[in-house]
């Protein structure tokens, strides 16, 4: 984003990102086209958490609420997780306390933050079953000499990966982003979760959950769904037996298009 006071990105003097921040844009545009209601917000991960917000911020301005793989807060395990995340990238030399050139980004520090989050968005079942022992045919990640290069194909899978992120994402709008899912915290609202959730005005809930998501554990689903039924929001509380982890949104569309159509 351009600073229009210097004609410059902002960088690190934009100022701290909440979630509460994307659900007001997100409401200033809906209002902007004219339109008065909302049938449902919908939204994944992150996207669940801002939806969630949307409809704290904006009683009765959304009928439904759909919220699939996320939570009220995130919880301390996750935090560790991405605050190593912001600091493999914030370590990177070429990072310049954010002052990094645009053409020459601390990519060594956002690859390793992806490999990282690669590990955290999926499962070690779903690893086991579709890599197994197998070795990497790809021999172009070797360098001359280093007896520790890439050798398994999860390895190779990660590199890959990891490399084509550095191209797609800004890594200053990396940390922001992630900071800000830290910072999500329902109870923020009115004191607890239950005083939050006192002026909700919703006709309809959905939470969706995945038994093998340890990123945001399906317990978190359940006490966001048990939240609503204490609040005699009707509510529908659905875990999946995926085992893609809690990228399972994202690549098993079997089992969730069925879910949400259902509800819709």
């Amino acid at each position: 984003s351009i600073d229009p006071t210097t004609g410059k990105p902002y960088r690190l003097s934009f100022p701290v990102l909440c979630l509460e921040d994307v659900a007001l844009a997100g409401q200033k545009v809906v209002e902007r086209l004219g339109i008065e209601h909302l049938h449902a917000v919908v939204g994944p991960s992150m996207g669940g958490m801002t939806a969630l917000a949307h409809t704290l911020m904006f009683p009765g301005a959304a009928k439904q609420l759909v919220s699939i793989s996320s939570a009220t807060h995130s919880l301390p395990f996750s935090v560790a997780l991405r605050s190593l995340q912001r600091e493999m990238i914030r370590k990177d030399p070429l990072w310049k306390k954010g002052q990094y050139d645009i053409d020459v980004p601390p990519a060594q520090g956002m690859q390793l933050a992806r490999k990282l989050g690669m590990i955290t968005y999926r499962s070690a079942q779903e690893w086991s079953a579709r890599f197994g022992r197998e070795r990497s045919t790809d021999d172009s990640h070797y360098e001359d000499g280093d007896a520790f290069g890439i050798t398994f194909e999860v390895e190779s899978y990660l590199e890959a990966h990891a490399k084509k992120f550095v191209g797609t994402f800004d890594a200053n709008c990396y940390l922001y982003l992630s900071r800000a899912m830290d910072l999500f915290d329902t109870a923020d609202h009115g004191g607890s979760i239950t005083s939050a959730f006192k002026n909700l005005r919703l006709d309809r809930v959905l939470t969706v959950g995945v038994q093998s998501d340890f990123l945001f554990p399906a317990h978190q689903q359940e006490e966001l769904a048990n939240a609503f039924d204490k609040r005699n929001i009707p509510t529908e509380y659905i875990l999946l037996p995926s085992i893609q982890g809690h990228d399972s949104f994202l690549v098993d569309m079997d089992r969730f298009r069925p879910v949400i159509a259902e509800f819709f």
